[in-house]
């Protein structure tokens, strides 16, 4: 079973308190909340509708037979919140002989750790790794056969939008220069669909790989155009392209690292492994159910097994909604 001190959590709470002290560090976390769009209330199966928009569809009047422009299309697409599930668990000698310990209770009740320093603080590892884990999930859960099972829970935004457009830019794939990272950014934006041309700049993201980003900066400090690193008001940097804010997915690494998605693959069938995604924040939709009375997030004690375990229930999901609200590119030989 892995091990809960190296990976991740501690309390019982469940039903209401859940939604407090779970779902809110996790999926309301303020990088999620920036950078996504979250549905607290997905059961188990929302129908999201979307229309197309409507253009040159004005004509003259010219009598009662006059030939209609067009149609007016609604269509919709499936986001499922399903089952996840979290099982840990640690020995309680894993301590033994170490400071820790001293954080043990005293008396017949040593092993049991529920309550003190030491369980606030693998609670507190659990749910930040949770947190990660459901960007990873996000971009890349994947359900086809043969992917791992730590990514067949759902498939997420690199597998539905396989069939996007995806623009090429030749560099260096593994390791992109201050002028690839900035030719490609720009091509993304410039060619990007007029619809999301259109959307306010602090309302889209450009999300990178990590080595898109670093060479991006590389960029800014190679041309001195340090106003592009501004301070937010909550102190964190933030680094953007005309207006547009880029947010480094180092998850991605690990997503391409270990399944490989097709819309890092090039046409001429070159797996590459570096590339930015331009979209609108209401575009990419992360769903749960706060309410589900059978989520649950605890950790208890077991006599038997003197053993902490940790069990956590809860739903996820993600869909996007529109082709026209997201470019995305790729460095390519």
């Amino acid at each position: 079973m892995a091990n809960v001190a190296t990976n991740a959590t501690t309390a019982t709470y469940s039903g209401a308190n859940l939604n407090e002290i779970f779902y809110e560090p996790v999926f309301r976390s303020d990088d999620i909340m920036r950078n996504y769009r979250v549905i607290p209330n997905v059961k188990h199966v929302m129908n999201v509708y979307t229309s197309a928009a409507l253009t040159k569809i004005v004509r003259t009047q010219d009598g009662c037979n006059d030939a209609e422009a067009g149609t007016f299309n609604v269509d919709d697409k499936v986001l499922t919140a399903g089952r996840c599930r979290v099982a840990l668990s640690q020995c309680s000698d894993e301590f033994y002989g170490t400071y820790i310990e001293e954080m043990y209770r005293s008396g017949v009740d040593v092993n049991n750790i529920e309550g003190t320093q030491l369980a606030d603080a693998i609670v507190n590892r659990a749910v930040t790794g949770i947190a990660s884990d459901v960007v990873r999930l996000a971009w890349g859960g994947d359900t086809a056969v043969g992917i791992a099972a730590e990514y067949k829970i759902f498939d997420g935004w690199m597998k539905l939008m396989a069939a996007e457009n995806v623009i090429e830019f030749a560099g260096t794939p593994a390791a992109p220069t201050a002028g690839d990272a900035m030719s490609l950014i720009r091509n993304v934006y410039d060619q990007a669909p007029a619809a999301l041309q259109q959307v306010a700049a602090g309302d889209k993201k450009m999300f990178v790989t990590p080595k898109i980003f670093n060479a991006y900066l590389a960029n800014l400090e190679g041309n001195s155009a340090d106003l592009a690193i501004v301070n937010t008001k909550d102190g964190m940097r933030a680094v953007s392209f005309r207006g547009v804010e880029l947010v480094p997915m180092y998850e991605w690494d690990t997503i391409l690292t270990d399944t490989n998605p097709d819309l890092f693959n090039t046409a001429a069938g070159a797996d590459v492994n570096n590339g930015v995604c331009y979209c609108a924040v209401e575009n990419l939709i992360i769903g749960s159910d706060v309410t589900d009375p059978q989520g649950s997030f605890k950790v208890f004690y077991d006599d038997l097994e003197e053993k902490m375990f940790f069990r956590g229930y809860f739903k996820l999901g993600v869909q996007y909604l529109y082709s026209s609200l997201v470019q995305w590119g790729i460095v390519t030989v």
